[in-house]
């Protein structure tokens, strides 16, 4: 699993760089939840799917998807920070 990194915070809030990294992000953690939506489909489709194992894959796509709403909320409030000192 990926975790989030303040480095990348960073790097995504500033400078002409930022949409680019986000995109990139976004497009991983993409592929990351269908990738987690192909194992579920997966086990559904052998009969293999637990209760506990779908409740796991639930927290894998949420924790993809924060990574993304964390990253957009740094550059959010590193944008708003340039212009009040602007």
């Amino acid at each position: 699993m990926t975790d989030f990194d303040p480095q990348i915070a960073e790097f995504t809030a500033t400078g002409a760089t930022a949409a680019l990294i986000l995109d990139a992000q976004k497009r991983l953690c993409g592929i990351l939840v269908d990738l987690v939506l192909g194992r579920i489909d997966h086990e559904v489709t052998d009969g293999a799917l637990t209760p506990d194992r779908a409740v796991g894959y639930c927290h894998e796509i949420a924790a993809f998807r924060r990574i993304v709403h964390r990253q957009m909320q740094e550059i959010n409030q590193a944008r708003a920070a340039a212009l009040r000192s602007a």
